[in-house]
């Protein structure tokens, strides 16, 4: 598993198609045996409260394997960060 501590309140500026600069938010949970590390990505300036972030949700098993899912189902910049632990994820 990986270290939260390496992974949590990164707010640094990322570029995710080599094109575009994104600020980035990171936060890890584990419940039982299986971590999640949820992922947001917005353009400098937003907040985290704005409907414009992209969230995906990384699950890592015991085993070692795993998914990424994103928040609403898809890959778009549409979601609220502060809300990345209660939205649904396909």
């Amino acid at each position: 598993m990986l270290n939260p501590l390496e992974l949590q309140n990164r707010k640094f500026a990322t570029a995710m198609d080599g094109h575009h600069l994104l600020i980035n938010r990171t936060h890890t949970v584990t419940e039982g045996t299986t971590q999640y590390i949820y992922m947001g990505y917005a353009y400098p300036g937003s907040g985290e409260n704005d409907p414009v972030w992209m969230i995906k949700r990384v699950a890592i098993a015991a085993d070692g394997s795993s998914s990424t899912l994103f928040a609403g189902g898809e890959a778009r910049f549409n979601q609220i960060w502060s809300d990345y632990t209660s939205l649904s994820y396909a």
